[in-house]
């Protein structure tokens, strides 16, 4: 059988307050594109559909648009969907009992994530698990064996704890949790014999995160591949390069580069191989390169370079970070170049004196270090869409006692 694995899609995301919506139309023809070069049984959307929990109505009408013509060109094609850190599970799986019905299944209960969906075709058959980014509390330990967290102690209560059972809630407890109940049904008769395919949105151990995307990568929140080691194949997002994170376990990467840090890497879909009619269920991984409308660029010279040469003119259709090299400032690059590079996002000059700067006050360097609250909640937004209030005043009142105590 042959999946066409994707994810990370990031419908809706702008770049330097630029948006992308005619970039990813594009990148969703190009994923049309290749369904039809081949005979794929299914694909896989591996959450982050959306770049907000409430994406802008472009956006959803641009992935309806996409459902719509793929349903239309390609009927026999099964598509898996599971939300990501940046989706509302809810809101994405709209109508999902609906859409079930014309083979395009949106996971958003993790609960349901242990009913698997089998997928035949010319007497092959495949489990599928679609497994939803994990939020704290999603899943309830086993009652005869609670769970604990990463330094011995329990995880966080909902309520009072007396009589109450522990939530898990690091992504490692979850992700033992999940795994815990995937053997349990795995084992079962009626599913020993078919290889499963795990879909799933998470970090793993061994991945590698790239500027566009936020992840904190505390122990806590990082899964061992360990933990699936029973699938044929584990299809993941969350991290945007693509890369192979063990034998049979890759992410596919975002497939538009969303910062100017990973200009120059190469984005892919998977085209992904099971031989399911061998006992080991041999694994092909291919990448597919996808070719952007307009790449995502970065160049660095003096200004005159830009302004007179013609040396960069092959870059006037790219979006475009520009780092001047000029020993003195230069005032108004932006709008001075605009007229050349239509799509010039960024410019960068004075960093040779900023440098020195730095290393002449350390005061000023120190200065720029980065707010720990900031981050906290940084960090509770882009993971979980918005921002306790209780655990953030905790945080404060925990750094405020730390810096009593230095």
């Amino acid at each position: 059988m042959k999946i066409l694995h994707t994810g990370d899609l990031h419908l809706g995301k702008t770049l330097h307050e630029t948006s992308l919506l005619e970039d990813q139309k594009i990148m969703l023809d190009l994923l049309l594109e290749e369904l039809s070069r081949d005979s794929y049984a299914a694909l896989i959307i591996a959450g982050d559909v959306y770049d907000r929990t409430i994406p802008p109505a472009e956006a959803v009408e641009l992935f309806s648009s996409f459902l719509v013509r793929l349903r239309s060109d390609f009927p026999d094609v099964t598509v898996f969907i599971i939300p990501g850190n940046h989706d509302s599970a809810r809101r994405l799986a709209f109508a999902d009992k609906i859409l079930g019905r014309q083979n395009i299944h949106i996971a958003a209960d993790p609960e349901e994530s242990f009913n698997p969906i089998i997928l035949e075709k010319d007497g092959n058959r495949l489990a599928f698990f679609l497994l939803p980014f994990l939020l704290p509390g999603t899943l309830a330990p086993a009652p005869e064996n609670p769970a604990a967290g990463m330094d011995g102690e329990l995880d966080l209560f909902d309520g009072d704890p007396a009589g109450t059972e522990p939530l898990l809630s690091s992504q490692s407890d979850l992700a033992r949790e999940a795994s815990r109940r995937f053997g349990e049904v795995l084992s079962q008769p009626e599913y020993r014999g078919i290889p499963a395919v795990l879909v799933a949105h998470l970090f793993m151990t061994g991945g590698e995160e790239s500027p566009s995307e936020r992840v904190f990568v505390g122990s806590a929140e990082k899964v061992p591949s360990s933990l699936f080691s029973g699938f044929s194949y584990v299809a993941l997002g969350h991290l945007h390069k693509t890369q192979r994170v063990h034998d049979r376990i890759w992410y596919s990467g975002a497939p538009l580069a969303y910062a100017f840090d990973e200009a120059g890497t190469e984005k892919c879909f998977l085209r992904v191989e099971l031989d399911t009619a061998s006992g080991e269920v041999p694994v092909t991984v291919t990448r597919i390169p996808v070719r952007p409308a307009r790449p995502v660029v970065r160049l660095s010279g003096a200004f005159d370079d830009f302004y007179h040469g013609s040396a960069f003119d092959g870059h006037a259709d790219s979006y475009l970070e520009i780092t001047l090299t000029d020993s003195s400032l230069v005032a108004n690059p932006m709008n001075l170049l605009r007229d050349k590079f239509p799509l010039l996002l960024s410019i960068r000059q004075g960093l040779a004196q900023n440098e020195k700067k730095d290393a002449d006050n350390p005061a000023r360097e120190q200065k720029k270090g980065r707010n720990p609250l900031e981050d906290f909640c940084s960090f509770q937004e882009q993971l979980y869409g918005t921002v306790d209030t209780e655990k953030k005043t905790l945080f404060s009142q925990l750094l405020e006692s730390m810096r009593h105590e230095s």
